[in-house]
């Protein structure tokens, strides 16, 4: 079960992202050449100062956010209150405390972004029907989906994906409502599985509904054993250039459902829109159906996309057949066929040779020097686990950043480096239930990129059989989804003094976030000791609440334990004054060197417009290629 389960509800409204935006490039980092302009909105035709929303809060929130329809066990749904009084409710975030936090994993990758400390809600606007705890979660599948931007810019035209789980969700009293209760019989544990699109998010401050964009979802009952970030079940992939989709569509899950005898196949990051947050482009007649053996295809049904209200209300998932069960020889079929979507009668997108598919559920990691990341991947074959399975790893930059943005601000670090920071086994093997645990081991990357703490890096994973395309030299066309690595930001080591004091310490530490979070200074200048010193009680208290809480500090989470540690300790224990050490003031050089590591040779855009913020670093992403090492184990085994 997932949120593609026959019991689910669809929702529709309007997001609210207020990402800051002066981390967007990492030479803000450097405290010993950042300038106070740097803390500024970019002015059309001018440098990039502080991009495009440099006073952003780091909140996410959901804005009128409607169920649409709620679907039943037997197949059936309902799309008015009159017949369920679920539907027209809200899908609301917190309303007793703040919101949720959109979190860049680091400004060399900014393609994870992940929603941290969010509730959600199911809500009539008096009382609450469920509300649980989001688990955080990164974005995955980013692709431009509009086909006309209009008056909008870059990231106005992008879509990505959000998957993860709610829960344990406290139930209120419900209402007469078939839906929740096949909902909560569903769900005895009380998590339910939430995936949504988000589009047509307006980072233009001279148009109407700034820092909004439109968000379509679907919440459905979870089981702990499945995967949170994505459903295992069947992936229908498209042909693949340049690490973006070129087909019409995009990524498509399905399942079989052998309860309703058919297939639920989910296009709601896959078709493409008109306008930004329009509708659908028409890309004429979609179907669903398998690859027959002399490799015809098979439809089992069109999608009814071209229906004005199809998206909202339904989130882009549908059934097929849509008005019939499988027939006894299309359920054998589809045990060894693969299922494809064809287009206008051209087949766009299919499943792997065999049927295989491998993902890792949680694919963003911070960790301290010593610590171990234990990622679980899920290996299918023809949507059922696949035991045996070899799975392949090794380290890829190809989808982290150099850095954006020209100018005179001088070269970027190099990221991914040294490799020895990062260890792993090259070479695992799924279990009977198709599983595998990767350990990444992290140790002190030695300050490489000297300003910035720590160092980001890619690890790539791909079934053997997937693997050895790429051995033939170039980037296969077809079998893997560029999204698909492990982002990982590994922390310099950073001993805990015995006396932590402000000069020797902590100033540089809270100087970067004075610089990089400005919305703070509007309570506090982080970066003024005594201002500080006035509110020890409050920093302690934010400084030590769990990472996933919403009022955590910093709220970008850029803060190694180490340093975390030393800042509490710090705080929590004043020297003979009552006031927090201060120390002996430490010389430092005018300017630092900008990074200990070679600087990256990568090219860097010059022309675009600060507002694609999104668009434009995927841009950076480069070729995927296997290290010859593997490419000849892969041969000779």
């Amino acid at each position: 079960m997932s949120y593609l389960d026959p019991v689910r509800l669809h929702f529709a409204g309007r997001f609210q992202s207020d990402p800051v935006t002066v981390n967007n490039d990492v030479r803000h980092f450097d405290n010993a050449r950042f300038k106070p302009e740097y803390q500024e909105t970019r002015v059309p035709g001018g440098d990039y100062k502080g991009w495009w929303n440099p006073d952003g809060s780091g909140a996410f929130r959901l804005v009128g956010c409607k169920v649409t329809r709620v679907c039943y066990a037997d197949g059936g749904s309902a799309t008015t209150p009159q017949v369920d009084p679920v539907v027209g409710m809200w899908i609301a975030d917190a309303n007793e405390r703040v919101a949720g936090k959109l979190v860049d994993l680091d400004p060399q990758q900014q393609l994870v972004s992940e929603v941290w400390g969010m509730l959600l809600r199911l809500s009539d606007g008096e009382r609450d029907l469920f509300s649980g705890r989001f688990h955080v979660a990164a974005f995955s599948d980013l692709w431009s989906r509009a086909k006309s931007l209009g008056p909008y810019r870059g990231d106005s035209g992008a879509s990505c994906f959000y998957q993860s789980v709610i829960g344990p969700v406290d139930w209120g009293s419900l209402p007469d409502s078939r839906f929740l209760r096949e909902l909560s019989r569903a769900a005895p544990q009380g998590l339910l599985s939430i995936r949504f699109m988000l589009d047509g998010y307006n980072s233009s401050a001279h148009l109407p509904g700034f820092t909004l964009g439109r968000i379509v979802g679907t919440l459905g009952p979870y089981e702990h054993h499945e995967p949170r970030h994505f459903v295992a079940g069947r992936h229908l992939l498209p042909r693949v250039a340049n690490q973006a989709p070129v087909a019409p569509l995009g990524f498509v899950p399905c399942v079989v459902d052998s309860r309703r005898d058919g297939v639920l196949a989910d296009f709601g990051n896959a078709l493409p829109t008109a306008t930004v947050a329009g509708p659908l482009a028409d890309v004429g007649d979609v179907e669903v159906g398998y690859l027959e053996a002399d490799g015809g295809f098979h439809s089992l049904g069109a999608a009814d996309y071209r229906r004005p209200d199809w998206y909202e209300s339904t989130a882009g998932i549908q059934a097929f057949p849509k008005d019939r069960p499988l027939t006894k020889e299309e359920r054998r079929a589809l045990e060894h066929s693969r299922l494809a979507v064809a287009v206008a009668g051209q087949v766009v997108l299919k499943e792997n040779e065999g049927g295989v598919h491998l993902r890792a559920d949680t694919f963003v990691h911070r960790l301290d020097a010593g610590e171990t990341a234990r990622v679980e991947l899920y290996a299918t074959r023809y949507g059922k686990p696949y035991p045996g399975a070899t799975v392949v790893a090794w380290h890829d930059s190809s989808g982290l950043q150099p850095g954006v943005g020209p100018g005179p601000l001088g070269p970027v670090p190099a990221f991914a480096t040294p490799v020895e920071a990062l260890t792993f086994e090259e070479c695992v093997h799924t279990d009977r239930d198709g599983r595998v645990t990767l350990e990444l081991h992290a140790s002190s990357p030695g300050a490489p990129r000297g300003y910035i703490d720590g160092q980001v890096y890619g690890v790539r994973y791909l079934l053997k059989e997937v693997a050895q395309l790429f051995t033939e030299g170039l980037p296969p066309a077809f079998g893997y989804n560029p999204a698909d690595f492990i982002s990982v930001l590994v922390w310099d080591a950073f001993p805990v003094p015995a006396l932590p004091s402000w000069h020797e310490h902590l100033q540089p530490i809270f100087q970067q976030y004075a610089n990089l979070y400005p919305v703070m200074g509007r309570i506090l200048d982080l970066g003024n000791y005594e201002e500080l010193a006035r509110h020890t009680q409050l920093l302690a208290f934010a400084f030590g609440l769990p990472r996933e809480d919403p009022n955590h500090m910093p709220v970008t989470r850029a803060l190694s334990g180490g340093k975390r540690r030393a800042i509490l300790e710090w705080l929590r224990n004043p020297g003979p004054d009552g006031k927090p050490r201060q120390g002996t003031p430490v010389p430092r050089p005018a300017v630092e060197p900008r990074a200990l590591a070679p600087a990256s040779t990568e090219p860097q855009p010059s022309t675009a417009s600060p507002e694609e913020s999104k668009t434009l670093i995927s841009k950076q992403r480069r070729l995927i290629s296997l290290p010859a090492r593997l490419i000849q184990r892969i041969q000779s085994e």
